[in-house]
């Protein structure tokens, strides 16, 4: 019995270890099935985000699409679209599940649109994804190439004309104050022929100070005079004979005397103010004479000529055939400078008011030596030849002031200083008659832009439009929340010729500089620009060709049309000018410009014979602005232009304004136009069309082990998602963009 007992002890024991073993097991083995679930249903969660946000975001707007390769979200209800997938993917879940493992239950989505069209940083990516492929190649072909063949020669020209010009005004104003300085020098030398004019005896020409009795007239009465007096001297007063005659020549000496000490002291009082004028003056013209040798030796250091450079040096763009005459306008440069005035030059007009101030002193001694015998003349105790010597040594120090000064003839200090500074300016006459022709013809270019710019207060409906398209442009602008300074388009050239040249050729200093950007890698300016030209219309360039022709009073009927902002979204997009002809004839400006700068480089090869760099500088800018204007005017005749005359080459209207877009590099501002324009011409508010979708999703499904164990679980944050009572639930979400 006790054995039997015993034996029924050990058998219950076992079997509530087995109880205990099996219990343990199953309810590790439930928790590892609704993990399983768990991790199933976390996957499926994340799979029907994803596709539900990719199935949102393609509901795009086909009309960007079309019209501009742009994505942005449509008119569809974004939500709708979201939750509806959501839940056809949830029914084929459970037609397609033969056991229900999950049982899952849609709870909730909801959906986020993020990052309008309208604002810049999405609208700049866009337009890099659209053109990415497209720019690259296009722009290598059709404008890199054209150009590259003239890196090297282009440079040059811009170099030389950069030199030149600057030299020329630098030239012009030290040439001017040399001028002065000799001016000054004469001045003063003429003060001292009033003197002369008191004096007259040897021969010295030096006008007449309108004085009757002179120095020689007293000096040769002076003996009758003397012998009166002496005689009337040894008489009694009331005997005496020559009274009257005495008094006379006394009143007459006297006369000379004062007019030769007033005449001496106001040639003093200008000496003392004109020479040293003219000595700094003469410092002025040694400081510039040593900023044009600073200039030409820092001509070779500018850094804007890096980018021809590279352009130059860049292989694998199909046309390397390069003009093979940069080293010909090189060679202008090293002529420079010719343009310097000597040291010694400089030293001998420095040597020269030296000696005049030298000369003037001993001449002013002389002049007072003579005066000091004044009593001695009146009282008539100098003999006569000492008077005779000293009008003799008045007259010679008097004369070898004026024949070194004032008297025409080769022993002329000033006249032969003249004459040096003639002989530098040898080209000077012919090159302002050039410039002067230039002047003209610059005139005659900003008359055919004039002609443009005179239409604007005659095309209302098109300017009405305009006022519209500004409103549009505005809105983005303040979206952006954009306070940046707008672009100030450069109208035409300006009244110097020199100023127009180098002015040209900084702009093809940016252009070059912008080509070696884009051969490293294509910018934003480059992106944008290609992008303009695709995708937005440009001014028919032809329809100028009647006006500026010449066309009559109903020219404007006929061509009116063509100035509406539709005909012309490239100008505008690119100056913006919110009227009819502003960015026309800023296009037409700038394209007489860039003319300039190439036709200005073929100028300095055909005018290599003249010798004096700012000659060939003068008629290198005349043939550059003819040719610029002719250039033009084919222009909207023919709808293209060649190259030039040593690249036989087409450019049309077009690559123009590609180039200038190029130049003109990125902006916000610009970004806004063709927003504008955009909404303009599609009615989609850009500002409102989102590009970015945050989509959610949650998604729960019944545990059917342990729940308890699990909201701990979650609690304690090891667990993804989260357990309410007896339900699991997942949070999804899933970002998209275009």
């Amino acid at each position: 019995m006790h054995k039997k007992q015993r034996y029924r002890a050990e058998s219950g024991a076992v079997t509530v270890f087995l109880v205990v073993i099996f219990a343990s097991v199953f309810a590790f083995v439930s928790i590892f099935i609704d993990f399983t679930r768990m991790a199933a249903l976390q996957t499926k969660a994340e799979m029907m985000a994803h596709s539900a946000s990719r199935s949102v975001l393609s509901s795009y707007d086909p009309q960007l699409v079309e019209q501009y390769g742009l994505f942005a979200f449509g008119h569809t209800d974004a939500n709708y679209i979201m939750s509806k997938v959501l839940q056809e993917q949830m029914d084929i879940s459970k037609r397609s599940d033969v056991i229900p493992l999950m049982n899952a239950k849609l709870d909730s989505s909801m959906v986020e649109l993020l990052r309008p069209l309208g604002t810049y940083e999405v609208f700049e990516q866009q337009i890099r994804e659209e053109m990415k492929y497209k720019a690259p190649i296009d722009f290598s072909i059709e404008i890199i190439n054209r150009f590259k063949p003239m890196s090297k020669v282009m440079k040059e020209a811009s170099n030389t004309v950069d030199l030149l010009s600057k030299l020329q005004k630098l030239y012009d104003q030290r040439e001017a104050k040399l001028d002065e300085i000799l001016e000054k020098q004469r001045a003063a030398a003429q003060t001292v022929t009033e003197t002369a004019a008191i004096i007259p005896r040897s021969g010295v020409s030096a006008g007449s100070s309108g004085v009757g009795i002179t120095v020689s007239s007293i000096a040769g009465e002076y003996a009758d005079f003397a012998a009166k007096y002496n005689e009337d001297m040894l008489r009694e007063p009331e005997k005496r004979q020559y009274s009257y005659e005495i008094q006379m020549y006394q009143s007459r000496a006297s006369g000379v005397f004062s007019s030769l000490e007033r005449s001496r002291q106001k040639s003093s009082e200008r000496h003392a103010v004109l020479l040293p004028e003219a000595r700094k003056l003469l410092q002025e013209v040694i400081a510039i004479n040593n900023q044009m040798k600073r200039t030409i030796d820092e001509a070779e250091k500018r850094s804007v000529l890096d980018g021809y450079n590279e352009v130059a040096a860049h292989e694998g763009l199909g046309n390397n055939e390069a003009i093979a005459a940069d080293q010909e306008i090189a060679a202008i440069r090293d002529q420079s400078g010719s343009l310097l005035l000597s040291a010694e030059l400089l030293a001998d007009l420095e040597g020269d008011i030296r000696q005049q101030e030298a000369d003037f002193t001993s001449f002013y001694a002389g002049a007072g030596f003579f005066l000091g015998i004044e009593s001695s003349v009146l009282s008539a105790s100098i003999s006569d030849s000492s008077l005779y010597s000293a009008v003799d040594s008045l007259d010679r120090s008097t004369g070898a002031y004026l024949r070194k000064y004032v008297a025409a003839g080769s022993s002329n200090v000033l006249e032969d200083n003249q004459r040096q500074l003639e002989q530098h300016r040898a080209s000077d006459q012919e090159r302002k008659s050039i410039e002067h022709q230039a002047e003209t013809a610059l005139r005659d270019a900003k008359g055919l832009i004039g002609k443009i710019s005179a239409l604007k207060d005659k095309l209302k409906d098109a300017q009405k439009q305009f006022d519209e398209l500004e409103t549009l442009y505005n809105d983005n602008l303040e979206f952006n929340q954009s306070f940046s300074a707008r672009e100030v388009a450069v109208m035409g050239p300006g009244d110097d010729p020199a100023d127009a040249g180098a002015e040209a050729m900084g702009g093809m200093d940016i252009f070059f500089g912008e080509l070696s950007h884009v051969l490293q890698s294509m910018t934003d300016a480059a992106f944008q620009g290609e992008y303009a030209v695709q995708y937005f219309s440009l001014f028919n360039i032809g329809t100028l060709d009647e006006l500026l022709s010449g066309g009559g009073p109903g020219v404007i009927d006929t061509i009116g049309d063509s100035f509406m902002p539709g005909k012309q979204e490239v100008e505008y997009i690119l100056y913006g000018f919110h009227n009819p002809v502003g960015n026309i004839a800023a296009a037409y400006g700038e394209i007489f410009t860039l003319r300039l700068a190439i036709r200005t480089m073929e100028g300095l090869l055909k005018n290599l014979n003249k010798g004096n760099p700012l000659l060939i500088l003068a008629a290198a800018l005349l043939y550059g602005v003819e040719h610029a204007v002719k250039d033009m005017l084919m222009l909207t005749k023919e709808g293209s232009i060649q190259l030039s005359d040593f690249m036989k080459v087409k450019l049309t209207y077009r690559d123009h304004l590609r180039i200038f877009l190029l130049m003109h590099g990125s902006s916000e501002q610009r970004l806004s136009r063709m927003l504008a324009l955009i909404r303009r011409n599609t009615g989609v508010s850009v500002e409102q069309r989102a590009t970015y979708l945050k989509g959610g999703v949650s998604i729960s499904m019944p545990l059917w082990f342990l729940p308890g164990v699990a909201k701990t679980l979650g609690a304690s944050g090891t667990l993804k998602g989260r357990v309410e009572g007896s339900r699991y639930y997942v949070d999804k979400q899933a970002d998209f963009s275009y």
